[in-house]
């Protein structure tokens, strides 16, 4: 079983998109998709049912001055075709381009103005944040790793636990021990984080 619960404020969208990708862009081509072939759908209905009127709902699919159209223009319709085509397929690439690609991995820049800048690999930053989580009581295994943008870091986190143990208490321990010696390494009062605990099962019992 596995629970997943942010450390970030909710009602900030700013700080929700540091803890990961976004997929509004994607939520947002599929809504609008899914919402022109409904109505292409309900429109389909109402003139085929006759709603809009009986005539209506006797023509052909294809309007017949576009039909006479592209015959008498082949070649600059095979074109338009064309370009669509190709156009569909580069937007399709695009996006599927734009959903696969990594997610930002960032090292973190620490400090800043007359003090100047100090940059912290994320790989060394979430080391640290790995072996204090791994002293965390009940944890077993521990995968850290940074989100975000080098200004603004986040981190995500997988924990996996000892069947029994107390989740409550792991929550408090992973704030206290853990999280607070991050957000004072990175010299912030709040770091976003996703944590992720997978529980393990019980153990099977052999009946005798």
């Amino acid at each position: 079983m596995a629970v997943e619960q942010s450390s970030a404020p909710r009602h900030t969208e700013r700080t929700a998109n540091r803890l990961g990708r976004s997929l509004t862009f994607e939520r947002a081509i599929v809504h609008v998709v899914g919402t022109l072939a409904v109505l292409a759908g309900a429109l389909t209905l109402l003139v085929g049912s006759g709603v809009l009127g009986v005539y209506r709902a006797g023509r052909p699919v294809l309007d017949p001055l576009l039909e006479q159209w592209i015959r008498d223009n082949p070649r600059l319709s095979l074109t338009a075709v064309a370009v669509l085509g190709v156009l569909l397929v580069l937007l399709g690439l695009w996006w599927l381009i734009h959903a696969l690609r990594p997610e930002n991995r960032p090292d973190i820049h620490i400090g800043g103005g007359a003090t100047g800048t100090t940059s912290l690999t994320g790989t060394a930053f979430t080391d640290a944040v790995r072996t204090d989580a791994r002293e965390v009581s009940g944890v077993t295994r521990a995968r850290v790793r940074t989100t975000g943008t080098a200004e603004n870091p986040g981190l995500r986190m997988v924990l996996s636990l000892q069947h029994g143990t107390d989740v409550r208490q792991v929550w408090e321990e992973l704030d206290e021990k853990v999280l607070s010696r991050a957000r004072e390494a990175l010299r912030v009062e709040t770091l976003p984080t996703v944590v992720r605990l997978n529980l393990d099962s019980s153990p099977a019992q052999r009946v005798r």
